[in-house]
Order: C-alpha cells, then structure tokens, then sequence
C-alpha cells in the first residue's frame, strides 16, 4: 500500500520560502503566486501537522516556532536529497541549470566573489547565482534559514549543524602608511607597534579576532578609530593616523584616499584564519553547490600558484 502523507511537495515550498523570507508578502513574490494562496497553504500544512509554524506579528513579518525550525530543517534536507536525485537523473546533460545562493563574507566578497562569479559562468552558463553579504553569523543565518546554499566565509567559530570545509587560508599582516619607519621592513613583531594608535576594522567576530592577535603578543592597544568598512582602514592607515590588522591583501597599494599604503609580514606565531565553504551538514550537497565549492577551490589554487611564482 503506498504511504500517504498529510502535506504536500507545494505545501512544503511555500513554507520554505516564508521561512526564508520570515515575510509573506516577500514570499509570495518570490514564488510568483498571490499572497492568498501562500497564506492557504501554510495554513493549511499547520493544520495537517496540528502545529503552529510561525508566529504572526502584525505589520512586522514573521516568527519561526520550535516546531517551525524543526520541518524546515527537514524541508532543506528533503529537498536537498531531491535536488541531488534530480542532479543525478540529468547526469548527462552538459550543463547545471537552476539556481542558487551564495552567503559570503564582507570582506572576502570583493576578493573572491566576482572572479568566482565569472568562472562559474564560463564553466555553468545556464547557472544563476546570487550572493548575499553579511558578516559571519549572517552567513551562519542565511545558510540556516534556507537563504543560501552556501557560505564562503572565514573559519571563526565551530557552528552547530554547519560543515565547514577549509578551501584557503589568510594570513593576517601588518598596514602601515608608505612614510613609517618600519615600512621598508621584510617583517615586524606587534610588540614593535605597541606604542601606536591602533584603526580596527570593526565587524562582528572578525575585531574580536584582531584583537586577540594583539593580546597574544602581549600588546594593549589604543584603538584610535574603528569602522566596518575595509577600505576605509586602509585609508585611515595610509594617511598616518594609526597602524592596522588585515588578512586579505588588495593587488594595489592605492587607497581611495589616493595615499598608498605598506604591506608588512608579521613576525612571530601570529594566528591566522582559514576561509572555509560551508554547507548545513545534515543536507545533501548538490550538484550547484558542488560546482560552486570546485570553481573556489580552483581559483585559490591558481590565486596560490601566481603569489608563489
């Protein structure tokens, strides 16, 4: 006798995509369906499961129940295990179709989104790929409530329910302004720059980190300034208002400031952060997300090569 079930494929979508969205208006949108007919489903899949799913505020979107996280969690892991038949169905096709959803990280976005974002249209014409920046618990966020498919993102934390796969690592180095003493320098110990204002780049997580690089070396800074934004360190740097910690590294010295500024090693066991590619652990890779994480891993592995030659 075949299994029947109190819900629906259709159902379950339209769940996903208010769970997503937390809106269903936003959702109704996106599904390209009156708002009615989200509303009626949703509905109706709450009375199926005789469980409240969401929480709805008036004017101010929606809330997520224990058991709301709990079906859309099994939802992704369902439609991952769908997607990933689908995939292999089509396995002789020559290209990857659909879409999909890349969480990235701040400052990474600018460094490896647009090459990855040109290789995977040579390599998948037909793929559509979006990004969504945000810093690292966004990226955790995103991938959780089902906004992407993908996080590429830094290695800070051990994240319940996220496999994290180290594809690159960045090595944290000193920022000084061209006119500094020591700018000339092969390498510099932070005990060197202890006496210096310090600009931090403030984003969640990533100054913790920074700051717990200054600590180990035994060094208390003044943090003269702090902004979210990258460049703005840099510039901050180049002018000589204060040295500064940063692990990616721009191909120009140029500052939008138009002051350039010095790229310095750290000496000494200075702790620095893998970027990772990270997926919900409990959901069936697919073949998009499998292409994504190949076209990164490539492209490190070339960026790597051409740094060393």
């Amino acid at each position: 006798m075949a299994q029947r079930f109190p819900l629906t494929l259709t159902q379950l979508s339209y769940f996903a995509a208010c769970a997503k969205a937390l809106n269903m208006t936003a959702a109704s949108q996106e599904l390209h369906v009156a708002q009615s007919a989200v509303s009626t489903a949703v509905a109706q899949l709450e009375r199926s499961l005789g469980a409240t799913l969401f929480i709805r505020q008036h004017s101010k979107g929606l809330i997520l129940t224990a058991a709301g996280e709990s079906l859309l969690r099994d939802t992704q892991r369902l439609f991952g295990m769908l997607s990933e038949t689908i995939d292999t169905i089509q396995a002789d096709r020559d290209d990857l179709t659909g879409q999909i959803t890349i969480a990235s990280f701040h400052t990474l976005t600018p460094f490896l989104i647009p090459p990855l974002l040109h290789r995977l249209r040579e390599r998948h014409p037909n793929l559509a790929v979006s990004v969504r920046e945000g810093d690292y618990e966004q990226n955790l966020a995103d991938l959780r409530g089902g906004r992407a498919e993908v996080a590429i993102t830094y290695a800070l934390s051990n994240a319940d329910g996220v496999a994290q796969e180290v594809v690159g690592h960045a090595a944290p180095h000193a920022v000084l302004s061209t006119d500094h003493p020591l700018a000339s320098r092969a390498s510099v110990s932070l005990a060197e720059l202890s006496s210096e204002p310090f600009v931090l780049l403030d984003l969640p997580d990533s100054n913790d980190y920074f700051l717990s690089l200054l600590a180990a070396a035994g060094v208390s800074p003044e943090v003269r300034y702090r902004t979210k934004n990258y460049e703005a360190v840099r510039s901050f740097v180049a002018m000589g208002l204060g040295f500064s910690i940063l692990n990616q590294r721009p191909r120009t010295a140029a500052t939008y400031a138009g002051n350039s500024i010095a790229t310095v090693e750290l000496s000494g066991d200075v702790r620095g952060l893998d970027v990772t590619i990270a997926t919900l652990a409990q959901v069936e890779q697919t073949a998009r997300s499998k292409a994504v994480k190949q076209a990164l891993v490539d492209l490190l592995a070339e960026d790597g090569a051409a740094t060393t030659e």
